[in-house]
């Protein structure tokens, strides 16, 4: 029997938590509303980009706005607890999280 999150793994995901906010990573593992990403990086803040929307679904596709959005550094490996939604990310999204300069105040 697979999983309902099976199709995901190995692929870039957008994970929002209840705890521990918005992250984008490769997909590694899921066990309950617990789930392990690579390559992690948290959206602190987001904006869509080209005042695209308004949701995190708008983010998985279109992007953020760099210039607007506060993006962590990179984490090589993190565990998240309490996941309620995992949204597979796609090519320009990715590219603009991945890309994004860390946020310094």
């Amino acid at each position: 029997m697979t999983n309902l999150t099976d199709h995901l793994i190995g692929k870039h995901v957008l994970v929002r938590s209840n705890m521990s906010g918005v992250h984008l990573g490769t997909l590694v593992h899921v066990e309950g509303t617990g789930v392990r990403l690579a390559n992690s990086r948290r959206l602190w803040e987001w904006s869509v980009a080209n005042k695209g929307g308004v949701s995190l679904s708008e983010v998985a596709i279109m992007g953020i706005d760099q210039v607007q959005s506060k993006i962590t550094e990179t984490l090589p490996d993190i565990v998240i607890y309490d996941v309620c939604e995992l949204i597979e990310a796609y090519g320009m999204a990715i590219a603009s999280i991945t890309g994004a300069n860390t946020y310094t105040p």
